[in-house]
């Protein structure tokens, strides 16, 4: 008797072992967001790891950089971290960052990752992060029945946008969907000035930072046309983030909202289609072409996970099945060569078709507003200044010139 009390006693008093934690900082904040999330929640429950959440509110990512940040030089990093583009390299630089060329191998990633894509995970060589998916930046999305209601066509050029703008303005509309957040404002520079100039002019003078670019007529159209849309929407910014624009868009309340298409993944989660009457058109270019960012993983060097198996997940979260359930839910196409489309979206194959056609005559460029195109530092100083010019209709295009020209010879001195 006091043997069996002995050992009922044990069972109960020993905790219960659990599959250890492993801690992911993201800014997935958005319900299209949330929703490609849990295509990763699901993936985990797979795996002997319980999956801990430490999403970060903020459109952009602006925060949960500065979080990733601030825990990093305090000797807490998280096990896994949402990045993008040249931070990859700097995180790695510091050594901060777990290798992943046998998860690379494993799924051929030299074979199967698109050129630019393979460079924004490299280090000294050796890949450091997961790509994810490819989001397109210059995309136009169009509330077709704002525009019947008011007997406007669907505007295919500059000139003809501009004038559907005013002419909603004019009847006391709202025309475009556009928080006050600096991202969200500088976003659409990035796609007037690859309309103007084409990739390489933009490719010269916001990826390179090139004087006789930054100098060029090309800039000053640029800057012309990003006033005159200041001056229509300008007054009208208001506190509404980029999912409550693009909801609002659903609406009619809105009759554009010009944006990445993590909008299309906020519209999917809202129904198992894009409405008819949305219409998914390239911002208007004088050439075609894809501006482009990345989501991407990259794995900490932390104490928690030096003796698991971190493998297995890095494996988990790149294989072809997990990266099109994940596009399917995000709006963006694969980032792998590999996966077929056929199951995604009409935007989305559309994007996946003006990709790879950008991709093979260079005119697929990386965003300048969503960290992809220059460093941190660069991209802050750049956009702060663009921001300014927008809602500051006392700066002209000279002084912002020689602004840019400033931060240029400040950082290459």
């Amino acid at each position: 008797m006091r043997i069996w009390v002995f050992l009922v006693t044990l069972f109960v008093t020993q905790p219960i072992l659990s599959n250890p934690s492993v801690e992911m900082l993201h800014w997935w904040t958005a319900e299209g967001e949330d929703s490609a999330l849990s295509v990763i929640e699901d993936r985990f429950r797979l795996l002997p790891f319980s999956l801990k959440n430490d999403p970060i509110a903020g459109g952009g990512g602006g925060p949960a950089k500065s979080i990733l940040q601030a825990r990093a030089i305090a000797g807490y990093s998280p096990d896994i971290a949402q990045m993008e583009g040249p931070a990859i390299q700097s995180w790695a630089a510091l050594g901060f960052l777990m290798g992943m060329n046998e998860v690379a191998k494993l799924n051929q990633w030299d074979q199967s990752l698109y050129r630019d894509i393979q460079a924004i995970h490299k280090y000294n060589g050796n890949y450091v992060a997961i790509p994810l998916n490819i989001h397109r930046l210059n995309w136009m999305w169009v509330n077709k029945e704002v525009l019947a209601k008011h007997q406007l066509s669907l505007p295919n050029d500059w000139d003809s946008l501009l004038l559907v703008l005013n002419v909603l303005k004019n009847k006391g509309i709202t025309p475009l969907a556009l928080g006050e957040e600096p991202w969200q404002v500088v976003q659409i520079f990035e796609n007037i000035a690859f309309g103007v100039g084409g990739a390489h002019y933009y490719r010269q003078a916001f990826v390179d930072l090139a004087p006789e670019a930054l100098n060029s007529p090309e800039t000053l159209e640029a800057l012309d046309r990003f006033r005159s849309l200041a001056n229509i929407v300008g007054n009208d910014l208001s506190k509404i983030s980029w999912d409550q624009g693009t909801k609002a868009l659903l609406k009619g309340e809105f009759a554009f909202q010009f944006t990445g298409d993590w909008a299309l993944g906020e519209m999917l989660s809202s129904g198992s289609s894009i409405p008819d009457y949305i219409q998914c058109s390239p911002f208007p270019s004088t050439e075609n072409g894809f501006i482009y960012n990345v989501d991407s993983l990259a794995f900490f060097s932390t104490r928690s996970n030096e003796d698991q198996n971190i493998t297995s997940i890095m494996a988990a979260l790149s294989a072809p099945k997990f990266l099109l359930e994940f596009s399917k839910k995000k709006g963006s196409i694969p980032a792998q060569t590999n996966i077929p489309i056929d199951d995604l979206s009409r935007c989305q194959q559309k994007s996946y078709d003006d990709y790879i056609r950008a991709s093979r005559n260079g005119s697929a460029m990386p965003s300048l507003t969503d960290s992809m195109a220059v460093n941190p530092v660069i991209q802050n100083a750049v956009s702060n200044e663009l921001y300014r010019y927008f809602i500051d209709s006392s700066i002209t295009s000279k002084t912002l010139i020689g602004h840019l020209n400033a931060i240029n010879n400040e950082i290459f001195r």
